[in-house]
């Protein structure tokens, strides 16, 4: 009886992992450019998350999506594989803190979103990592767009 209900919890579990599909768009070279993941929910494909790729196969931008908007950790990369930016992104729009790169790793700028608008203090660097400039956007609610 414990093997018959091992076995039929395994299948289950199979066949609810398996409700997802990943769709490929390639470059004309046959190499990756996008991978998207769609779930399947009330019998509709939901796009849920998406990975874009460089063309020389080294990750672009990945995140994932909720209810077609994006939704959680995105992060995307230079083509030397450098982290270029990460940030949270709530119903579509950016929110949280954001954090961008130079091509060298060095830090470029941060500052924090609430639902697509800049807001607090923002700090910008130079490409050898030294604070250039520093903007507090709710002081300067004009430049929040």
């Amino acid at each position: 009886m414990k093997r018959l209900l091992f076995l039929l919890l395994s299948i289950l579990i199979l066949v609810s992992c398996n409700n997802q599909t990943v769709k490929k768009e390639l470059f004309e070279d046959g190499s990756v450019k996008t991978e998207k993941t769609f779930e399947k929910v009330d019998g509709e494909e939901k796009l849920v998350k998406e990975v874009v790729y460089h063309t020389n196969g080294k990750k672009y931008i990945e995140g994932n999506y909720k209810n077609n908007l994006r939704e959680g950790y995105w992060a995307s990369w230079f083509d030397n594989g450098n982290l270029w930016s990460e940030g949270e992104f709530k119903e579509g729009e950016s929110h949280g803190k954001r954090t961008v790169y130079h091509s060298n790793g060095k830090l470029y700028y941060e500052g924090n979103f609430n639902m697509g608008k800049r807001v607090g203090k923002w700090v910008f660097y130079d490409e050898a990592g030294n604070k250039k400039n520093e903007i507090d956007y709710d002081k300067a609610p004009e430049m929040k767009e």
